[in-house]
């Protein structure tokens, strides 16, 4: 069953299943590549300052052992701590900056609200996650790391048995900087093996994610219909806009001042008040149907039916409640002045 469901997983995540996932934490983050780059940072500051940080603690031992501090041990430990403070500080604040970097290379910084789950701290679920089958790939990292690591041992080891017959002809100081040279070797190839690895468990976190976040089409459809809106309801609600607007269209023939006719496919109703407006507005129109529904309702209520095939076919085009335009005032203005006349002469 699950096998199935996530070969139906085909999809990519959409913009917003991804922004889910960071709101709820979960972003392709690997710990060890945060723990090798603090590592990494504390070498550099001792790549850049070993001697004066080898110095530095040659001095402090030296005041301890010399009594600089006085006999008072309380005074001796907070004098020696601070100094020791200040000596590691570098240290630390490299530590700090190359964590946090990775940290945000690795998809930023999240702010969650914090929540308490008992189910972490159950220890039963603990141990059955210690045989589960999403522990395995972290003991195999671990396997990994510890073959690796005694691996390089090994090699390391056997330089230095190498070298032991040719130090014991060196000076003390010459022999320094063989052990110095040994050792340092040693920890470069431990650490680039020990970061390549983190950078793979970065690469395998972030397929995991990218898998776990794949969607099925039905799932695509669905978030589509919850951000957009389901296509029927959004066509019920526009058709009901759209018979609002007719009605409301349909109320305002019977204060028109006169219908402009095609005469059989448009209508359009036009209302001039002098002292509401400085030009006639379009209060109705339609082709059609609704053209029919306007000169009937204009016939019931007296309005004058003027037919102007030009006339018509350009007010059609009109936005409802607008102005007409200057280009037509003047064929307007005749119909107008015709229709006041007719209501001189009847008057």
């Amino acid at each position: 069953m699950a096998e199935t469901e996530s070969e139906d997983r085909t999809e990519q995540a959409t913009p917003r299943r991804r922004q889910k996932a960071r709101e709820e934490g979960r972003i392709a983050r690997s710990r060890e590549l945060v723990g090798m780059a603090s590592l990494g940072g504390i070498l550099s500051v001792f790549y850049l300052a070993g001697t004066s940080f080898m110095r530095n603690l040659a001095g402090l031992t030296g005041r301890l052992l010399g009594l600089r501090y006085g006999r008072d041990s309380l005074a001796v430990i907070r004098s020696a701590s601070l100094e020791m403070m200040w000596i590691l500080a570098p240290f630390f604040a490299a530590a700090v900056a190359a964590a946090l970097l990775s940290s945000l290379a690795q998809g930023g910084f999240l702010v969650k609200p914090l929540s308490f789950d008992l189910e972490r701290i159950n220890p039963l679920k603990g141990f059955k996650n210690l045989f589960s089958i999403t522990a395995l790939p972290g003991f195999l990292k671990s396997l990994l790391k510890f073959v690796l690591g005694v691996t390089i041992f090994y090699l390391v080891m056997k330089k230095v048995l190498l070298a032991l017959p040719v130090a014991s002809a060196l000076e003390i100081g010459d022999i320094q900087r063989l052990a110095g040279a040994l050792v340092g070797k040693a920890v470069l190839y431990m650490f680039g093996t020990f970061f390549v690895l983190a950078g793979a468990d970065y690469a395998y976190e972030w397929w995991k994610l990218e898998r776990s976040l794949r969607m099925t089409k039905d799932e695509i459809r669905e978030e589509f219909r919850e951000s957009e809106g389901d296509p029927l309801i959004k066509a019920k609600i526009k058709a009901l806009q759209k018979d609002m607007a007719r009605r409301r269209m349909m109320e305002a023939v019977p204060k028109a001042t006169v219908v402009i006719t095609n005469p059989t496919h448009i209508a359009v109703a036009l209302s001039y008040r002098k002292e509401e407006s400085e030009a006639p507005r379009v209060v109705a129109k339609g082709k059609g149907f609704v053209a029919q529904k306007i000169k009937e309702i204009a016939r019931s209520h007296r309005i004058p039916l003027v037919e102007d095939k030009p006339l018509a076919r350009a007010l059609v085009k009109l936005k409802l409640d607008a102005a007409i335009p200057a280009e037509l005032y003047r064929a307007v203005a005749k119909i107008l002045a015709y229709i006041y006349k007719l209501r001189g002469a009847a008057a």
